[in-house]
């Protein structure tokens, strides 16, 4: 059996493997030179894995990548990330290396996401109508600093805070609004609706983040007590409401993680911030009732923050300090 080398040595390629397994049956050889594997039997058809002069082809160099991922980070399982138009492949490759008997065969999964369009229609290569990731991230962030500079936030701060902020909500914009979906949809972006902070948006979960923040920082400035908030006992629906939804916090991590999801954070951090939006709405904070129900609702404030801080930062976006 060959074994492919680790870092520090030159790799294993997928010829090779190909070339040791052709010895063994796997593989079988054309008059014309060419090796190919038959998966008609698996419900696919034969494919070339080395063409007539001796050059791989994709699925070759796959097979090789593989072998390497796997003697350098002895994985159970692996994950590829690649557009629904792949499955074919993937498919074919994941069956190649059940043949070959490889260790870690059984662990493979394709994880296949719809493509992403543009409000005037799907990204065409050949048509010149291609978006370059970085160009879309900076109209995000320049709707963002416009629609900002109509509503006059972040007053006070320093040109290069505002910067920095506007780019955690451009960014965050972007990345909620596709992550939002389940992975295996095609999704149309549109820019404008990623940045409204009326809507299901990652600014309107960083929004929420914010608020809280500012609550927490006068309970610092003012010393309010917050060990009394035990004393409070009569909750109250909203209250409940928010309660439950903090509580729900690991099982929506575990579902994301065992389906390979994770629009179901995206989804979860977005109703918790709606009910902290009714809750805020609904009930005075710091002219509560009593000292009691006033600590209690500054710390299920500061409880949620940290949690749509936590649940977003699983999802690769940062929650500004200001809006």
């Amino acid at each position: 059996m060959i074994n492919c080398i680790t870092k520090a040595t030159p790799i294993c390629s997928g010829k090779d493997i190909v070339e040791d397994r052709l010895q063994k049956g796997v593989f079988y050889k054309k008059d014309d030179g060419s090796v190919w594997v038959d998966l008609t039997e698996a419900g696919f058809d034969q494919k070339v894995v080395l063409r007539a002069d001796g050059t791989s082809v994709y699925i070759t160099q796959d097979l090789g990548t593989a072998r390497m991922r796997y003697d350098d980070f002895h994985c159970d399982r692996m994950v590829y990330v690649v557009a629904d138009e792949q499955n074919y492949h993937f498919s074919v490759l994941f069956e190649v290396l059940k043949r070959l008997g490889e260790p870690y065969a059984a662990g493979l999964h394709h994880l296949s996401y719809g493509l992403v369009e543009l409000p005037t229609g799907r990204m065409k290569t050949r048509e010149g109508t291609v978006v370059d990731a970085d160009d879309l991230m900076e109209e995000v962030v320049r709707i963002a600093r416009e629609q900002a500079s109509e509503r006059g936030e972040a007053e006070g701060l320093s040109q290069a805070e505002r910067d920095a902020n506007l780019r955690k909500v451009g960014i965050g914009a972007m990345k909620f609004f596709m992550i939002k979906v389940n992975p295996k949809r095609k999704m149309i972006f549109n820019p404008e609706e990623s940045v409204d902070l009326q809507g299901q948006t990652g600014p309107y979960i960083q929004y929420s983040y914010v608020r809280i923040n500012g609550v927490s920082q006068r309970v610092e400035k003012e010393g309010i007590d917050l060990s009394i908030a035990g004393q409070y006992t009569q909750i109250l629906p909203q209250e409940k409401e928010l309660l439950k939804a903090v509580h729900e916090y690991p099982a929506a991590i575990l579902q994301a993680a065992a389906e390979m999801d994770p629009s179901h954070i995206a989804n979860f951090c977005y109703n918790l911030a709606k009910s902290y939006h009714r809750f805020w709405h609904d009930l005075s904070i710091f002219q509560a009732e009593s000292p009691a129900a006033r600590a209690f609702r500054l710390q299920l404030s500061r409880a949620v923050g940290q949690v749509l801080r936590s649940g977003m930062g699983l999802l690769g976006i940062e929650m500004p300090d200001r809006m």
